[in-house]
């Protein structure tokens, strides 16, 4: 099985995030799985970090929708089995499935998911604020918002380019984490998901998986599994995402027309 990881940044100048990210997939997952890690070329962000330009909604679709629709094609023609959109903001998740047949998995959708199996109440835990907002927006758009009881920002906020160095140093934001996730159990969480990708690797890299007797779970490994779980079954049994309604898929000669480049 071969799985395409998509960052949302650009993995050459994150090396001690992609290096742990590397070594995380590679202990998680089934033998026989090879995870093929892609990033975004550092020109797409003109300088900026990530976060400054999910603020903007136009900016963010014009940066990622190029970035995903050819890559998630590409991943499809390459013969990869599945394709993790490896960011909580989950951007063009409906156009990505629409384009191909392979499953498309979303890292909050598959995260909270899997953690309706283990609590009724989840906490989620994110990095900034403007990750809360897309958060909100997927639990929404997923109809999870009846099992969420609270969403949850790590202070101080920091920037994408902070997270590195935390790598080298957790014990402080580890501490800050901790603090957030005790207020979510607080007020009903009986599960905690860190829904963040460089967060929840810096939780993972610190076999950060119990607070006060209540589960954190793999942020980044969950879905890794769950795109090996849908894999498995699209291949043994051809599931494949709605086509008669939500998630229409092109015809060649639509494609022809509006190629995914």
């Amino acid at each position: 099985m071969k799985i395409w990881h998509q960052s949302s940044v650009d993995l050459d100048n994150y090396p001690v995030y992609k290096a742990s990210l590397a070594q995380h997939y590679a202990r998680i997952a089934n033998p026989g799985t090879e995870i093929v890690l892609h990033g975004v070329p550092e020109s797409m962000w003109h300088g900026k970090s990530p976060s400054e330009v999910m603020k903007v909604p136009y900016a963010y679709h014009k940066a990622m929708s190029r970035q995903l629709l050819h890559n998630v094609h590409q991943a499809e023609k390459e013969g990869y089995d599945a394709f993790v959109i490896g960011t909580y903001t989950e951007p063009l998740l409906r156009e990505c499935r629409s384009l191909v047949d392979i499953p498309v998995i979303s890292m909050p959708e598959s995260t909270v998911l899997m953690s309706c199996s283990m609590a009724q109440q989840i906490g989620l835990v994110t990095l900034n604020e403007e990750n809360l907002w897309f958060l909100k927006n997927a639990m929404h758009r997923h109809r999870f918002e009846s099992r969420i009881s609270g969403i949850y920002v790590i202070e101080p906020q920091l920037p994408e380019r902070s997270i590195e160095q935390v790598f080298l140093d957790p014990s402080e934001y580890i501490a800050a984490f901790t603090e957030t996730a005790r207020r979510a159990i607080a007020e009903g969480a009986d599960i905690i998901v860190p829904a963040e990708g460089l967060v929840a690797e810096v939780l993972a890299a610190n076999d950060i998986y119990e607070i006060d007797g209540v589960s954190v779970l793999d942020g980044v490994g969950a879905p890794l599994l769950y795109a090996e779980m849908l894999a498995r079954l699209h291949k043994l049994t051809g599931l494949h995402a709605g086509r008669r309604w939500h998630y229409v898929k092109p015809s060649d000669d639509m494609l022809k027309l509006y190629p995914p480049i």
